[in-house]
């Protein structure tokens, strides 16, 4: 059985709000724990086929295990993912508005108060949904403009979770680029190497020295990027590369292709038109595999080379989940975002929103076991 979390380790107050830890059961025996501290995925449990659950997303098992550990495990991400060069935002008349920077000289994954930091509001809970509100606020991100967030996450009875928004940019012209950070391992502990992903992209964002993206596009073919055919993670990342030795490993963004591999998208009523199937995830010895499907034009495919073990803590899920210390590859995560840094440079597109304008945007992942 998966492991139990306990709810009261997430009750507490931060900012002013309080935080708790949400359940959400499937007819199909999904079984996804949410906290509204940075809208995370705490634990995504799926059917064994065995009578049981095995835990495929790796968390904490307390608040303070999120707080002290590896910042963005599990959390919504924006206003903006990804890294925004020098914390440049670059408006549509061409002149540049400096934004808090977190990682190195750059603005990473919304800055020092993205949502990933940030206590939601508990809107509505249902047995297999919740939804959670935030409002993104120029004094927290340094982005021009307030956007008010409802995020519904829901359960279905073929097992899979969705997660989609409604967002409205309510008093300038702003911008707004969200995605999951889930670190998932399908075999539940170990090394995800042996993992076989799919990725239907014929080009991706090659990086500069600066792990931002040059502004060009690169054919996958013949590099570790290469996904089309579904193939080992290790594999790629043991290739010779040199985009591989910069960013320290698998960290880039792969643009899908406008006619990608599809079959039926998974139906809810929460999620809005234009799902494409994003990637496709297998571990061959549990069987289990896992469909994220979204309404972004890329997905960033991290191999999860930055995880690492923190010998202080030993809370039993967190660091030591099941017994076992995280190790670097032991966790992948598949981010479906708009293209990275996009504000800077001319040949990516961006959205720039209107006061007034209101988006859609859905991650749906969905699981199959043996």
């Amino acid at each position: 059985m998966a492991h139990s979390l306990s709810r009261e380790a997430f009750q507490q107050e931060l900012h002013g709000q309080r935080t708790d830890l949400f359940t959400l059961r499937s007819a199909g025996g999904l079984q996804v724990a949410v906290s509204n501290y940075g809208a995370r995925l705490v634990q995504v449990a799926v059917p064994d086929g065995q009578g049981g659950l095995a835990d495929v997303a790796l968390g904490y098992d307390s608040l303070q295990g999120y707080l002290d550990g590896q910042l963005s495990m599990g959390a919504l991400i924006g206003r903006w993912a990804g890294r925004l060069r020098g914390g440049r935002l670059t408006l549509p008349d061409g002149a540049q508005r400096q934004l808090p920077t977190n990682s190195g000289l750059h603005h990473h994954h919304g800055g020092p108060r993205g949502s990933r930091f940030q206590v939601f509001v508990v809107e509505d809970v249902q047995t297999d949904a919740l939804v959670l509100g935030h409002t993104f606020r120029t004094e927290d991100d340094g982005v021009p403009g307030t956007v008010r967030l409802r995020l519904h996450l829901q359960v279905t009875a073929d097992n899979a979770l969705h997660m989609a928004w409604t967002a409205e940019a309510l008093d300038a012209p702003t911008v707004l680029n969200l995605t999951g950070h889930a670190f998932f391992n399908l075999a539940g502990r170990g090394s995800t190497h042996g993992h076989r992903l799919q990725v239907p992209a014929s080009r991706y964002v090659p990086l500069a020295a600066d792990v931002c993206p040059t502004g060009v596009l690169a054919a996958v073919q013949g590099t570790p990027f290469d996904f089309r055919e579904a193939r080992c993670v290790g594999e790629a990342v043991a290739m010779p590369h040199e985009q591989l030795a910069l960013a320290g490993g698998l960290d880039h963004y792969l643009v899908l292709d406008e006619q990608g591999p599809q079959h039926a998208p998974p139906a809810s009523a929460i999620t809005p038109p234009g799902l494409r199937l994003a990637a496709l995830l297998s571990e061959p010895q549990s069987g289990r595999a896992m469909e994220v499907w979204s309404t972004a034009p890329g997905v960033q495919v991290y191999a999860g080379h930055g995880l690492k073990a923190d010998p202080v803590r030993d809370r039993g899920r967190g660091a030591q989940q099941g017994g076992w210390l995280w190790q670097p590859g032991d966790g992948i995560c598949l981010e479906p975002m708009a293209y990275p840094d996009a504000p800077n440079h001319a040949a990516f597109p961006v959205r720039w929103l209107a006061p007034g304008a209101v988006v859609q945007g859905a991650i749906v992942y969905r699981f199959h076991h043996p």
